[in-house]
């Protein structure tokens, strides 16, 4: 394989009806000493954080897209002869879930077993990495791309009860720290530490300072950014404990009044943005299992979901979104959570 030619390839795609799927990411690799254009080879690697037993008919919905649209490409190059061959396509999964991948890993097992019919049966495998499996000794640490040793660990260690722990006594950026005047390593760990305050369901408050001060350390005084959804509220939170302070000040004070009003409105405000990141990450996932199992998500249903603001309740749509057998079934569940918020 001719790898320092790899490139990132399609990511998107349509069917005929105009729904769009999407792979976390496609790699199109050439053969090296082959001018043949379309001898090459694709990589699709999908990314998993909770046990979905059918990951493997959904990675082979992107793969019959990229067979649909080698042969259209074969055909307007005019090489879509006997000789034809297509590229040959892997599949890879990276699961962190809580608990081992359990799902299958052969297309087969998605088909009903029917006598005289397996044989006959289509069938592909694909690859997992199942980061519960392996052990942190284990990961890949390459000194010229630190950040995978970086984001491997954090995604083992995401929905641990020690995060805090994890994150503290390892000191996970400081794989970084040889190229902290990267500018987009930097950015990478500033991604990274917000991946960990959005999803990091044991994360506590002093875990937040904690990161905090590993990032500034190793980064240089740099300060982390929070994510868009986190710094919104944190925006908001601040403005609020300004107005609470202010009339504080009014009997004790102006100043001190302000002083207390910011200091309670920065911690207010990052607090609420944690929340409110883990509920848009939760919606997201909820998003991202419906387009895949029935297509493009309605902005009604969009809507409905960033009405419930109950972390519980969103993780049971999560559950339902995979388990259901139709839109309806999911339907009538939204529908039921959004009567509970209201009733709250």
């Amino acid at each position: 394989l001719d790898l320092p030619n790899l490139s990132i390839s399609i990511k998107r795609f349509y069917d005929e009806d105009f729904q769009e799927y999407r792979a976390d990411i496609v790699y199109e690799v050439p053969f090296r000493n082959n001018l043949r254009k379309h001898v090459k080879i694709y990589i699709i690697v999908e990314h998993k954080s909770y046990n979905y037993p059918h990951s493997i008919s959904q990675l082979f919905i992107y793969e019959s897209q990229i067979i649909r649209l080698e042969i259209i490409d074969a055909k307007n190059n005019k090489i879509y002869t006997s000789d034809y061959k297509l590229s040959p396509i892997l599949l890879i999964m990276l699961y962190h879930g809580d608990g081992a991948y359990t799902g299958s890993v052969e297309l087969i097992d998605e088909f009903e077993k029917i006598d005289g019919a397996v044989d006959l049966t289509i069938n592909q495998k694909c690859l997992v990495v199942d980061l519960s499996a392996i052990s942190k000794s284990d990961l890949p640490r390459d000194p010229e791309v630190p950040e995978l040793y970086s984001a491997l660990r954090v995604m083992q260690a995401i929905k641990s009860k020690d995060l805090d722990k994890i994150l503290c006594e390892e000191q996970f950026l400081s794989e970084l720290r040889s190229s902290s005047h990267d500018t987009e390593r930097v950015d990478f760990a500033r991604l990274l530490a917000c991946y960990v305050f959005d999803n990091g369901s044991h994360l506590t408050q002093k875990g937040v300072e904690q990161i905090n001060q590993q990032f500034q350390k190793t980064f240089r005084g740099e300060k982390i950014m929070l994510s868009p959804f986190a710094e919104r509220y944190a925006v908001i939170g601040e403005k609020r404990g300004i107005e609470i302070g202010e009339a504080i000040g009014e009997k004790k004070g102006e100043k001190r009044g302000i002083e207390i009003g910011e200091v309670i409105g920065e911690k207010r405000g990052i607090v609420i943005g944690e929340i409110k990141g883990r509920l848009e990450s939760r919606i997201e996932d909820i998003i991202s299992i419906l387009d895949i199992k029935f297509g493009e998500v309605s902005e009604t249903v969009r809507d409905s979901l960033y009405i419930i603001t109950d972390f519980n309740r969103l993780h049971e749509l999560v559950q339902t979104a995979i388990k259901c057998d139709t839109f309806e079934e999911f339907d009538n569940e939204l529908k039921s959570a959004k009567s509970k918020h209201k009733l709250d």
